[in-house]
């Protein structure tokens, strides 16, 4: 039996109709996300079903976080992308997946899900 390939976008959830919100920074998120989006609705305010966010640290992560947390749908899910271990300088990147899993507990938001975005860069869901 072989196991199917499924795409980025069907590893993120992406589905016709879901209303998604991604953010202005860093620009390289849009780029990611963006083309797998063909018939979402993306909103910049207002609830969403899937959130798409790229912090440099678990501080701004938090911060990210507490604005975000009310802008999800009750089912929704907030994904975050980070480097890998050896692209954490390019991207800027200071901080690990485990102090960004501890700094939005008191939030509610509980990981559930990993997935790799491509060669540098990783993402985790965050759900209610």
């Amino acid at each position: 039996m072989s196991k199917t390939h499924k795409s980025l976008a069907e590893k993120w959830g992406i589905i016709p109709w879901l209303k998604i919100r991604i953010d202005r920074e860093p620009v390289f998120i849009q780029d990611l996300v963006l083309p797998l989006c063909g018939d979402n609705k993306i909103v910049k305010q207002g609830v969403c079903d899937i959130a798409f966010v790229a912090p440099t640290s678990a501080a701004e992560w938090k911060q990210k976080a507490r604005r975000l947390r009310p802008a999800i749908d009750p089912d929704g899910v907030i994904w975050v992308l980070y480097p890998k271990e050896a692209f954490r300088e390019k991207y800027d990147f200071d901080g690990s997946l485990e102090e960004m899993i501890n700094i939005v507990r008191d939030l509610g938001l509980r990981p559930n899900k990993r997935v790799a975005v491509n060669d540098e860069l990783l993402s985790v869901r965050f759900h209610l």
